[in-house]
């Protein structure tokens, strides 16, 4: 399905959605790689009951209940769902910055600059940014473009933390990233699942080609219960990884029975973008985000 036809289908389920994200946020209690943002935010999180195992086994996700959706299509909208974050990892060489950030033509546009002599800490510019609301289970979907250029140095993500990092602080959060994409492995996406069992040198992943990632709107998304996490690319049938809980499952190995907030990131440099140089001549460098979707199976 295109872009213009979701958006189409989903402007008929805007007042069926607005009624029952309301009910939501009234009947649910409040309570990243930031060790204050959490407890600032309160986010509200939105849970789903799990139906019967059976049910699930078989379930078309197609079918699922839109329960939140962001269309990027103006600030204002923007400002009441998400928060510019500026925390920073050491070997990264962005600064974070709202001018990086632009809602236009239907879109969310995060930009990677140069705005330094380049190669060091500080000469570059992004933006990155967490949702207010913490889900739990469910299908989460986000439509994007990644950056062009296909040259090394940047690093793209689209992923959820979960919502209590300020508690047990991470990588004991878990860490679902949904997407990965490093501008130095261009067509190429990647799945990371970060655990205290599973981070780092033993991190959970997986990758795929997607000949026009750059080029094209994807849908990038997880179909979330309690038993599993399983990847899709483009449609719910196209599972391109599954996480299934371990028969010993703890809170250090599956600390995914809890809400996670989404977050977006654009990075310069670092571990894993940056480990085979930056090109400057790539910049600046932008990924569009369409829309983001979470659905409720019933």
């Amino acid at each position: 399905m295109n872009k213009f036809t979701m958006k189409k289908k989903q402007i008929l389920n805007r007042i069926l959605l607005a009624l029952t994200l309301s009910f939501i946020l009234m009947s649910c209690d409040s309570s990243d790689d930031s060790a204050t943002d959490g407890d600032i935010l309160g986010r509200t999180k939105i849970k789903m009951e799990i139906p019967s195992q059976n049910i699930l086994e078989n379930y078309n996700w197609n079918d699922a209940t839109l329960v939140w959706s962001h269309q990027f299509d103006d600030n204002n909208s923007f400002d009441e769902n998400w928060v510019l974050e500026n925390n920073l990892v050491s070997d990264q060489l962005q600064v974070y910055t709202r001018k990086n950030l632009e809602v236009s033509g239907g879109t969310l546009k995060i930009s990677a600059t140069k705005i330094g002599e380049g190669q060091n800490k500080g000469d570059y510019a992004s933006s990155r940014i967490t949702g207010k609301l913490a889900f739990q289970y469910g299908r989460i979907e986000i439509s994007a473009k990644l950056p062009e250029g296909e040259k090394p140095g940047i690093g793209s993500k689209i992923g959820l933390i979960g919502d209590n990092i300020n508690v047990v602080g991470y990588p004991n959060s878990g860490e679902i990233d949904i997407m990965e994409y490093f501008s130095s492995s261009p067509n190429k996406t990647y799945v990371y699942v970060h655990t205290a069992a599973n981070n780092n040198d033993n991190v959970i992943t997986a990758n795929t080609t997607l000949d026009t990632a750059e080029e094209e709107f994807h849908v990038y998304g997880i179909l979330w219960t309690k038993d599993r996490i399983e990847f899709y690319i483009d449609d719910t049938e196209n599972i391109i990884y599954t996480l299934t809980r371990p028969s010993d499952a703890t809170e250090f190995n599956w600390p995914f029975d809890q809400p996670f907030y989404l977050v977006i990131d654009m990075v310069v440099g670092g571990r894993y973008a940056g480990e085979q140089s930056i090109d400057d001549s790539m910049f600046p460098a932008i990924m569009e985000i369409n829309y983001i979707n979470v659905y409720h199976a019933q």
